[in-house]
């Protein structure tokens, strides 16, 4: 099972492509364009490139949480949108999980730290790259619980 994780940024989306425990790809999307419809544009169009090349079984995000400012929230929910739309165009299956589901299913613990979060996948996929961005980290760690809830439900 090929599973593409998303960390959606509107200056910087994670993405990596995992199977069997292996991340084949890891990046961070950073648009170049300076109006947010441009960057959401750009972002989604990356995104459907990666698609393209990986061809994922699942797509999995986080779930759009609320946040202390409701203009980063309403522009994270435009971009995980269209996100949303590209991968439903490209016939991925999309799998969502929390914050909490996600740091369980990578550290253990559901109130992990970032830096917690970053530590184990780190280790496990990305070799202690130092240059692999934080959104990135977080891409691997959303992908890696798809791939473990997927296998408890098979």
């Amino acid at each position: 099972m090929k599973v593409i994780g998303i960390d959606p940024g509107t200056t910087a989306t994670g993405y990596s492509v995992i199977e069997a425990d292996r991340c084949l790809d890891i990046g961070t999307i950073r648009p170049k364009k300076k109006s947010l419809h441009e960057r959401i544009f750009e972002i989604c169009q990356a995104v459907k490139k990666i698609i393209a090349l990986s061809n994922p079984d699942y797509a999995a995000l986080e779930k759009a949480f609320y946040h202390k400012n409701i203009q980063s929230l309403i522009k994270a929910s435009e971009l995980r949108g269209a996100i949303i739309l590209a991968l439903q165009e490209s016939n991925i299956n999309i799998l969502e999980y929390t914050a909490t589901e996600i740091k369980l299913t990578t550290t253990g613990n559901g109130r992990a730290s970032k830096e917690q979060v970053r530590y184990f996948t780190e280790r496990m996929f990305a070799r202690g790259n130092a240059r692999v961005s934080n959104h990135a980290i977080d891409a691997i760690a959303i992908a890696y619980t798809a791939t473990r809830k997927q296998r408890v439900r098979q």
